[in-house]
Protein backbone atom coordinates (compact mmCIF):
# COMPACT_ATOMS: atom_id res chain seq x y z
CA UNK A 1 0.00 0.00 0.00
CA UNK A 2 1.53 3.38 -0.99
CA UNK A 3 2.20 6.00 1.66
CA UNK A 4 -0.28 8.87 2.02
CA UNK A 5 0.89 11.95 0.17
CA UNK A 6 0.92 15.08 2.24
CA UNK A 7 1.87 17.44 -0.57
CA UNK A 8 -0.54 18.33 -3.37
CA UNK A 9 0.10 17.48 -7.02
CA UNK A 10 2.78 19.35 -8.98
CA UNK A 11 0.25 21.64 -10.69
CA UNK A 12 -0.99 22.87 -7.31
CA UNK A 13 2.58 23.33 -6.08
CA UNK A 14 3.37 25.41 -9.16
CA UNK A 15 0.24 27.52 -8.66
CA UNK A 16 1.18 28.16 -5.03
CA UNK A 17 4.69 29.12 -6.09
CA UNK A 18 3.48 31.54 -8.78
CA UNK A 19 1.10 33.10 -6.25
CA UNK A 20 4.16 34.01 -4.21
CA UNK A 21 4.02 31.38 -1.49
CA UNK A 22 7.45 30.44 -0.21
CA UNK A 23 8.56 26.86 0.15
CA UNK A 24 8.57 27.39 3.90
CA UNK A 25 4.92 28.53 3.83
CA UNK A 26 3.92 25.57 1.66
CA UNK A 27 5.74 23.20 4.02
CA UNK A 28 3.95 24.64 7.06
CA UNK A 29 0.57 24.46 5.30
CA UNK A 30 0.97 20.77 4.43
CA UNK A 31 2.88 19.67 7.54
CA UNK A 32 6.08 18.66 5.78
CA UNK A 33 9.66 19.90 5.78
CA UNK A 34 10.83 22.69 3.51
CA UNK A 35 13.25 20.15 2.04
CA UNK A 36 10.31 17.91 1.04
CA UNK A 37 8.68 20.83 -0.79
CA UNK A 38 11.94 21.65 -2.58
CA UNK A 39 12.40 18.01 -3.63
CA UNK A 40 8.82 17.81 -4.93
CA UNK A 41 9.31 21.03 -6.90
CA UNK A 42 12.64 19.81 -8.22
CA UNK A 43 11.07 16.53 -9.40
CA UNK A 44 8.40 18.57 -11.18
CA UNK A 45 11.05 20.80 -12.80
CA UNK A 46 10.00 23.94 -10.91
CA UNK A 47 13.31 24.82 -9.29
CA UNK A 48 16.33 26.59 -10.60
CA UNK A 49 19.52 24.56 -10.61
CA UNK A 50 21.44 24.87 -7.35
CA UNK A 51 24.44 27.18 -7.65
CA UNK A 52 27.60 25.83 -6.02
CA UNK A 53 31.21 26.92 -5.83
CA UNK A 54 31.83 24.63 -8.82
CA UNK A 55 29.85 27.09 -10.94
CA UNK A 56 32.31 29.91 -10.25
CA UNK A 57 35.61 28.09 -9.80
CA UNK A 58 37.35 26.69 -12.88
CA UNK A 59 39.39 24.14 -10.93
CA UNK A 60 38.82 20.68 -9.47
CA UNK A 61 39.50 21.38 -5.80
CA UNK A 62 41.36 18.72 -3.85
CA UNK A 63 39.55 17.53 -0.70
CA UNK A 64 42.43 18.82 1.43
CA UNK A 65 41.76 22.37 0.21
CA UNK A 66 37.97 22.48 0.58
CA UNK A 67 38.18 23.51 4.24
CA UNK A 68 40.24 26.66 3.75
CA UNK A 69 39.47 30.33 4.32
CA UNK A 70 39.61 30.96 0.56
CA UNK A 71 36.93 28.31 -0.02
CA UNK A 72 34.81 29.89 2.72
CA UNK A 73 35.01 33.23 0.89
CA UNK A 74 33.93 31.55 -2.36
CA UNK A 75 31.06 29.84 -0.54
CA UNK A 76 30.00 33.26 0.75
CA UNK A 77 30.02 34.57 -2.81
CA UNK A 78 27.80 31.67 -3.88
CA UNK A 79 25.38 32.41 -1.02
CA UNK A 80 25.14 36.00 -2.23
CA UNK A 81 24.52 34.83 -5.81
CA UNK A 82 21.64 32.71 -4.49
CA UNK A 83 20.23 35.76 -2.72
CA UNK A 84 20.79 34.28 0.72
CA UNK A 85 21.86 36.63 3.50
CA UNK A 86 25.33 36.29 4.95
CA UNK A 87 25.97 36.21 8.66
CA UNK A 88 27.50 39.52 9.80
CA UNK A 89 30.91 37.90 10.36
CA UNK A 90 30.81 36.27 6.90
CA UNK A 91 29.95 39.59 5.31
CA UNK A 92 32.82 41.39 7.05
CA UNK A 93 35.35 38.70 6.11
CA UNK A 94 34.21 38.63 2.48
CA UNK A 95 34.23 42.42 2.10
CA UNK A 96 37.70 42.65 3.68
CA UNK A 97 39.06 39.86 1.47
CA UNK A 98 37.66 41.39 -1.74
CA UNK A 99 38.94 44.83 -0.75
CA UNK A 100 42.43 43.43 -0.04
CA UNK A 101 42.53 41.60 -3.38
CA UNK A 102 41.57 44.77 -5.22
CA UNK A 103 43.92 47.06 -3.27
CA UNK A 104 46.86 44.74 -3.92
CA UNK A 105 45.82 44.01 -7.52
CA UNK A 106 45.75 40.26 -6.88
CA UNK A 107 43.61 37.36 -8.02
CA UNK A 108 43.24 33.81 -6.74
CA UNK A 109 44.88 30.91 -8.53
CA UNK A 110 44.86 27.23 -7.66
CA UNK A 111 47.06 24.21 -8.11
CA UNK A 112 46.66 21.15 -5.90
CA UNK A 113 50.45 20.91 -5.39
CA UNK A 114 50.90 24.55 -4.35
CA UNK A 115 52.53 24.70 -0.90
CA UNK A 116 51.23 26.59 2.12
CA UNK A 117 51.36 30.34 1.52
CA UNK A 118 49.77 33.67 2.43
CA UNK A 119 46.47 32.68 0.76
CA UNK A 120 46.17 29.26 2.37
CA UNK A 121 48.01 27.57 5.21
CA UNK A 122 47.01 24.25 3.59
CA UNK A 123 48.29 25.29 0.16
CA UNK A 124 46.44 24.80 -3.10
CA UNK A 125 45.20 28.37 -3.39
CA UNK A 126 47.65 31.23 -3.92
CA UNK A 127 47.59 34.84 -5.04
CA UNK A 128 49.07 36.14 -8.28
CA UNK A 129 49.29 39.67 -9.71
CA UNK A 130 46.17 40.60 -11.66
CA UNK A 131 46.43 40.30 -15.47
CA UNK A 132 43.39 41.74 -17.26
CA UNK A 133 44.08 39.56 -20.31
CA UNK A 134 43.61 36.24 -18.47
CA UNK A 135 41.75 36.97 -15.25
CA UNK A 136 38.05 36.70 -14.64
CA UNK A 137 37.08 39.04 -11.79
CA UNK A 138 39.13 37.65 -8.86
CA UNK A 139 40.06 34.33 -10.46
CA UNK A 140 43.01 33.42 -12.66
CA UNK A 141 41.45 31.28 -15.36
CA UNK A 142 43.51 28.26 -16.35
CA UNK A 143 45.10 28.45 -19.76
CA UNK A 144 43.57 25.94 -22.18
CA UNK A 145 45.76 22.91 -22.69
Amino acid sequence: MPANRKLPDSTTLRRLQTQGHTQKEIAETYGVSQSAVWKAMQRAGYTDPQVTYKDILPWDIDEAHKATAVMERFRSIVKQKKGAPLRPDEEVLLERWLRDLEANELVVNYHPAAPANSASTKGGFYYVPKDADVDDWIIRRPTPS
